[in-house]
């Protein structure tokens, strides 16, 4: 079975908490063990002057039974018979509750508190230095005990029956402030967490929206000056490219329909009327004449369709050293005549533009270029081609005279199929795809293609590229 994958918001609470929880119980068991060090302690700190009275008082019932002219204890003499403990001690240790034992240096258990087991074992003193305190801990005791010159074993105990109950009562105090503070942290948590994710939400309502097809949807958070603010932005702004090539792509098409609409259908007319009747041979031909000529325009139509395509879709063209002076006189050679038909005079002032570039590409912009200053013209008019070097770029300028290009259409010049006097297509065969071609070519190029007018109204376009010479 698989298990469902858990949702951001509680991937992040569940760390958190486990987090916060580790810390918590990090708190609470130092705090405890801080508190049970306390404690013993202060224990021991009683038992030091238990053991301290203990020593005393033993110490004082062995002089006074020492005979004279006999050493001290630890001195070769043996320990007393009996111990009990003076009257005055005895009340301090009762009073205190204070418990105590006393063993000879062979073992034997010499006297004890009555809360005591007489069983109870004598602590190991082999090699303990005298009078050093030894701690030893028992179930319910808090024990110290020390070792006399002689050998004899005094000890000391305390009951620690309290002080568990305290610390198991601190335990349990602790385990529920922490419980507490981590059902509060974890609601603080979830409430933050639910303002920080939102936004996410918010984006991916927006997203699913787009998705069902509505592409003038958009992302609006309120964030100001955060992540999400740059991911909104930066989604807004695909959405918009998206909902933009949309667009266009639908404009597209229906701009290539338009164009193949009106050869089909001249197609289609021609073959009906050579259809209805026997004709002249001069009649065939002339039909067929309109015919084919339909038939190119629709195949330089579809073969200037298929260039923009593979450009924007192929890789990048091998480049070669170029140079747009000497691709610009080419053009100007084989576009002469049709200069001179068009009653256009040609301008030039080329120097040389040294670049890295596909050539046979460079070349169809240039020709594109040249051709729409040509074809876009008045008789009696010209169209001048320069090339130089600028600022380490090479860059070509076509200017001609002519009707011009209005301002608010100079954005849209190198759309596809877009034309400010659709009578021009008419009038030279144009589809509207030479600049867009020619734009897609330069883009490719990581180059620049743009157009401006002149205050005389010449139209001016401007083909930059980096020169060969700034190329390392």
């Amino acid at each position: 079975m698989k298990i469902p994958a858990l949702s951001i918001r509680s991937r992040i609470l569940l760390w958190h908490g486990m987090m916060l929880a580790c810390i918590l119980t990090a708190f609470g068991v130092i705090a405890h063990r801080l508190h049970w060090e306390n404690e013993l302690t202060r224990l021991d700190s009683q038992l030091d002057e238990a053991i301290a009275l203990l020593h005393q008082d033993f110490h004082d019932t062995v002089v006074r039974r020492r005979p004279m002219g006999r050493p001290r204890p630890g001195e070769g003499m043996p320990p007393p018979e009996s111990f009990r403990l003076s009257l005055d001690v005895a009340k301090q240790f009762l009073a205190r509750h204070w418990q105590y034992a006393v063993w000879t240096r062979d073992g034997r258990l010499l006297e004890k508190s009555e809360a005591l087991s007489s069983s109870m074992a004598m602590p190991p003193c082999q090699d303990l230095v005298p009078f050093a305190r030894q701690p030893r801990n028992s179930p319910l005791r808090r024990e110290a005990f020390i070792v006399t010159p002689g050998g004899e074993c005094l000890l000391a105990a305390l009951s620690i029956e309290n002080e568990l109950q305290s610390a198991s009562r601190l335990g349990w105090l602790l385990s529920g402030l922490g419980s507490g503070v981590l059902g509060v942290g974890l609601l603080i948590d979830a409430w933050i967490l639910r303002r920080a994710i939102r936004p996410v939400e918010e984006i991916i309502t927006a997203a699913e929206r787009i998705g069902r097809g509505n592409l003038s949807a958009r992302i609006e958070t309120g964030e100001v000056g955060s992540e999400l603010e740059r991911l909104k932005n930066v989604l807004n702004t695909t959405f918009s490219s998206l909902d933009q090539a949309f667009t266009q792509q639908a404009q597209f098409s229906a701009d290539v329909a338009h164009e193949l609409r009106t050869p089909v259908s001249v197609l289609i007319s021609e073959s009906q009327v050579t259809l209805e009747r026997e004709r002249s041979g001069e009649d065939y031909r002339e039909s067929i004449t309109t015919t084919l000529r339909s038939a190119r325009r629709m195949g330089g139509l579809i073969g200037s369709l298929l260039d923009l395509a593979q450009i924007k879709s192929e890789n990048p063209a091998p480049r070669t050293p170029c140079d747009l002076a000497g691709l610009s006189a080419e053009v100007i050679e084989n576009l002469r005549s049709t200069a001179e038909s068009q009653g256009v005079e040609l301008r030039t002032a080329l120097s040389p533009a040294p670049c890295e570039g596909h050539a046979a590409q460079l070349n169809q912009i240039i020709t594109n270029l040249l051709n729409n200053a040509i074809q876009h013209n008045h008789r009696g008019g010209y169209a001048a081609m320069e090339t130089r070097t600028e600022d380490g770029h090479a860059i070509l300028c076509v200017r001609n005279t002519g009707p011009g290009i209005p301002a608010e259409d100079l954005p849209r010049v190198f759309d596809r199929f877009y034309r400010a006097d659709t009578s021009r297509s008419r009038r030279t065969g144009g589809a509207g795809l030479g600049l867009a071609i020619s734009k897609a070519i330069a883009e490719a190029h990581g180059a620049a293609l743009e157009v401006t007018l002149e205050a005389d109204g010449v139209t001016v376009f401007t083909f930059r590229i980096k020169s060969a010479e700034a190329h390392p």
